[in-house]
């Protein structure tokens, strides 16, 4: 993959952001008005796309890329638990700090950025990946996500946030997928337009949220940017190295060393803040990691 043609596409994207950022600090966009459009992002256009890049003809072919790719979206999620144990052991942290550390390890920003970047950069064609992708992400990041950042806080925890929209759309595409069954044309083509939005809603409030940081904080100190090393380079160059001499579909390998070498889960912000944890912290590794990936990203997906 010509790595000009990466940056370019990936380019477009963060000419949105720097809008949003702009957005915010002219006041356009206020706090009230990024949480409703993140709102609407997480309630409405993401289970909407989530269920038409899922409508597709169930046959051989198919199936065998829902098994492979759960396979390795969960053998992904792990590994980088595991490590995230490990890097966190010996990195010098308050016990607030070590699980937004750890949080940021394991969770790449796979569906606010990761599905407009890999339609921007695989085409269209690879969302049903990125979808199936997120089928783990989304039980995990309300289950496991939430327990490193509130653990040792009993009461904290509400299994009621396991059924988010994303959640239940998951698997809901899922189950008429398995079943063979094909909505109605005008309902997926109204479903597949409002997903449509999910796109630039999404940059912009990644950009307006970057907008709230002071620029003198922005990059963290050393440890964010040990955590974004792993999060950018490692995790996806030891992606592609284990999985290259096993994966035939180039697409499917290239979605996931794509969704493997995302920055930072925008959601560590949002249960950062809501579980009373180090939200400065999470801010400074979705910045640094979301800055870099504009060259980390052309540069291994030429090599994929």
């Amino acid at each position: 993959m010509e790595i000009l043609t990466v940056f370019l596409a990936i380019i477009s994207l963060f000419v949105i952001i720097g809008i949003g950022y702009i957005a915010q600090k002219v006041g356009i966009l206020n706090h009230d008005r990024v949480h409703l459009i993140s709102r609407i992002l997480v309630n409405i256009a993401i289970p909407a796309i989530t269920i038409s890049s899922m409508q597709v003809s169930r046959t051989v072919a198919t199936m065998s890329i829902v098994n492979n790719m759960l396979l390795v979206a969960g053998g992904y999620y792990i590994v980088a638990f595991l490590v995230s144990i490990l890097i966190c052991h010996f990195l010098p942290s308050t016990p607030t700090e070590k699980g937004v550390y750890q949080f940021m390890l394991v969770f790449p920003n796979t569906m606010f950025m990761g599905l407009p970047v890999a339609s921007a950069v695989l085409g269209t064609g690879s969302l049903f990946y990125v979808i199936l992708f997120n089928l783990p992400f989304n039980l995990l990041v309300f289950t496991m996500g939430v327990w490193l950042l509130a653990q040792g806080r009993p009461g904290k925890f509400d299994l009621t946030v396991m059924l988010s929209p994303g959640l239940v759309a998951s698997v809901l595409g899922l189950s008429l997928f398995l079943a063979g069954f094909m909505l109605p044309a005008q309902v997926n083509a109204g479903l597949d337009l409002v997903g449509s939005t999910t796109t630039p809603l999404a940059m912009l409030v990644v950009g307006a949220l970057l907008a709230t940081l002071p620029v003198s904080q922005l990059a963290g100190d050393w440890r964010v940017k040990l955590i974004t090393t792993f999060r950018l380079v490692i995790f996806p160059v030891i992606a592609y190295i284990a999985l290259s001499p096993f994966v035939a579909d180039k697409l499917l390998l290239g979605v996931a060393v794509l969704l493997i070498a995302m920055p930072v889960a925008s959601n560590s912000v949002l249960l950062s803040e809501e579980y009373k944890v180090d939200s400065t912290l999470a801010s400074q590794g979705v910045f640094l990691s979301t800055m870099l990936c504009l060259a980390t990203i052309p540069i291994l997906m030429s090599l994929v």
